[in-house]
């Protein structure tokens, strides 16, 4: 598995279906000066409930800061930076762009390496997404990630991507409780229920069996050191100032060290795919003859 330069007559969903990594060297995407000034000032909250400096970009708030003092202007920064990659996304994944949603953008300041988080939010550790209180029913978490460090290469490493991963591992991840779930007289039941108070205003999260196993799978591929030692693993370094995109809920991933990274995410409809037959959703679907997304 390995990451593809971009280039005009590549077929860019292809490559990201399949579990590529689509590069774009240094110059293709760039971040203004005026953003990389104000968010290289900015001090991020270096406790373990804050990851990062995040910027909800429909809600227009930023958290994770230390301090209140800089927040509007790094929140403008952020903004602009969030503008000027959806735009970037847009423009060479226009079948995506139609009908993405967008969600969360970040800025990553604390260096990764040797970093002292809970073993859940370790970055360092190979993993697939999944957000605990953004399900995303079957759809894909598209991230755009640029280097904005100007003297340091931020160390990536991954795996095989899902359809690879399921084969061997799924059904020892436990697939087959939520395919029990999925099945359950009472499922419905009980979506209907958190819907309600979720329209009542309460703060429950509505998750399809799908949503709940990949959450499962993203704390158990982090507590599994037979799957963290003997898994395939890929290493690459990406240069300051480049710019790669991934499915991270397709390809395993982990981010060994590295400081300064800007990123966009987006939510990709699974009927907007060049193969929706590629989605993890299809895939555990297939697998199962179960269906894990309503």
């Amino acid at each position: 598995m390995n990451f593809v330069t971009a280039s005009p007559d590549a077929d860019f969903r292809t490559v990201l279906e399949n579990g590529g990594i689509l590069f774009f060297p240094p110059g293709e995407f760039s971040v203004p000066a005026s953003v990389l000034d104000v968010l290289t000032g900015a001090t991020q909250d270096a406790r373990s409930i804050h990851k990062n400096i995040a910027y909800k970009t429909n809600a227009d708030n930023v958290s994770g800061l230390a301090g209140g003092d800089s927040a509007d202007r790094v929140r403008e920064a952020m903004r602009e930076y969030s503008k000027l990659a959806l735009s970037f996304m847009a423009r060479i994944l226009p079948d995506y762009a139609r009908g993405w949603k967008v969600d969360y953008s970040s800025f990553r300041s604390i260096e990764e390496r040797g970093r002292a988080l809970p073993l859940n939010k370790r970055n360092d550790l190979l993993h697939l997404d999944a957000f605990p209180t953004r399900p995303v029913f079957g759809d894909l978490i598209l991230r755009c990630f640029t280097n904005v460090n100007p003297e340091q290469a931020r160390e990536w490493l991954t795996s095989d991507p899902f359809a690879q991963f399921a084969g061997r591992e799924a059904h020892h991840a436990g697939l087959e409780d939520y395919v029990r779930l999925a099945r359950s007289p009472f499922h419905s039941l009980a979506r209907g229920v958190k819907r309600a108070f979720r329209s009542a205003g309460l703060p429950v999260v509505d998750r399809s069996p799908y949503d709940a196993f990949m959450l499962h799978l993203h704390a158990w591929m982090k507590a599994n050191g037979t799957y963290q030692e003997n898994c395939p693993k890929y290493r690459f370094d990406l240069p300051p100032g480049s710019t790669w995109l991934v499915f991270t809920d397709v390809v395993p991933h982990a981010v060994l060290g590295g400081r300064l990274a800007l990123e966009q995410t987006v939510i990709v409809s699974r009927s907007s795919l060049a193969d929706p037959g590629r989605a993890p959703a299809s895939i555990l679907e297939k697998m199962t003859g179960a269906d894990l997304t309503n």
